[in-house]
């Protein structure tokens, strides 16, 4: 009887030929021969925990991944860089390191002791960011730490950067990267590619910054890794679906997201909603794309959003303001501001601080569903439209 390959490519009985070939297909060959049989209807999913194993990847860094991905959990950290590009690519450089994203103050001081006292990094450099070879808006101060790669040459390293932001991570991320190849971003239990079609299927990467000499140098590194680079996408190049559209939002359908396993990890505290409910704008400029994200904040939410879309904005300042005076006069009455009602009657509250009870309600928990119901009146709308040839 004649082996087809079936009987080759067949996870149960050929395992070790099953594995190495899985090793060398491309995301593009694993959805494509997923679509082929019943037999491989599921492959792409057995692949996720094997393929895409953020643990065995930080372990060129860290000697504790989980202890890592809690500690990024609790702080809200994220990474970000060419980690991120070879996570989702399967691919390793050797020489390159690892770039965490953390707010400045407290949650960059914590991460800061965490690789000092718990994996053993020496700070190398410290230094704000108007000093350092980073052309990143919303970037306070960058900290570079070095280790010695155990059982390695004396003068072999691994590096590890702790990027402190003047707001949350991924403003910064959002309105600083240089192409749509490096923004991809992987949190304590979920990595997230946003431009995945073009990046990982089609190979391709569109500027997001003007093409100096400065970001030219770093497009260099890309093209050597196998990217083809340009500045805009050409017109005949426009598709219904593709992610490069006028609005968009970090967990929407256009991103690639990998659900990482979180045996052993310690929770975090902040909603995975906080990312995924992200938005962003892209616009045409000439020579590059523009990314455009706004920090958004009310009372009535616990945490910070980015926006982009004024209509979002619109609708949801509406809700929160709304709640927030509700919220207030719930309130005993020395904790209200005098001109409070007409404050919310304006929409000026979110510009004062507040004292708040410990009866106040946060709202964080309904983004999803405004979000949803403002799709549902005007997303269809706002999603098709396409950016200027």
């Amino acid at each position: 009887m004649a082996v087809t390959f079936l009987d080759i490519f067949n996870r149960e009985s050929q395992y070790p030929i099953f594995s190495r070939l899985c090793d060398f297909l491309p995301i593009g060959g694993i959805l494509n021969l997923s679509r082929t049989c019943r037999q491989y209807a599921g492959l792409y999913e057995y692949l996720i925990p094997v393929q895409w194993n953020v643990d065995k990847r930080l372990q060129r860094f860290v000697h504790d991944p989980i202890g890592l991905r809690s500690k990024m959990g609790e702080l809200n950290a994220i990474i970000s860089g060419s980690f991120a590009v070879q996570f989702f690519e399967r691919v390793t450089w050797p020489s390159s390191d690892l770039d965490l994203y953390v707010k400045e103050g407290e949650e960059a001081t914590a991460l800061r002791a965490y690789l000092l006292q718990s994996e053993g990094y020496t700070l190398q450099s410290h230094g704000r960011s108007d000093d350092l070879p980073y052309a990143m808006h919303n970037l306070v101060n960058i900290c570079k730490y070095t280790r010695l790669v155990p059982g390695g040459k004396p003068d072999q390293f691994t590096e590890v950067h702790v990027l402190a932001t003047s707001d949350i991570p991924i403003h910064a991320i959002l309105n600083g990267f240089y192409t749509t190849v490096v923004v991809n971003v992987i949190t304590w239990n979920k990595a997230f590619s946003v431009f995945p079609l073009v990046t990982f299927i089609q190979k391709r990467g569109y500027m997001l910054q003007p093409s100096d000499d400065y970001f030219m140098s770093l497009v260099v590194k890309y093209t050597q890794r196998g990217w083809k680079i340009q500045e805009t996408m050409w017109p005949e190049d426009h598709r219904v679906n593709h992610p490069l559209r006028r609005y968009r939002r970090i967990g929407d359908r256009y991103s690639w997201r990998i659900p990482l396993d979180i045996s052993n990890v310690k929770w975090s505290k902040t909603p995975d909603a906080v990312l995924e409910f992200a938005q962003f704008g892209l616009s045409c400029s000439e020579g590059s794309y523009d990314v455009l994200a706004m920090v958004y904040k009310s009372h009535a939410q616990q945490y910070r959003y980015t926006y982009s879309d004024p209509i979002w904005c619109r609708f949801l300042g509406r809700r929160v303001t709304r709640l927030t005076g509700f919220e207030l006069r719930k309130s005993a009455a020395n904790l209200r501001p005098p001109d409070f009602q007409q404050m919310v009657k304006e929409e000026t509250i979110h510009r004062i601080e507040l004292d708040k009870p410990c009866t106040w309600t946060y709202w964080d928990s309904e983004i999803p569903k405004w979000y949803e119901a403002w799709e549902e009146k005007y997303g269809t709308e706002r999603e098709r439209q396409q950016l200027p040839e």
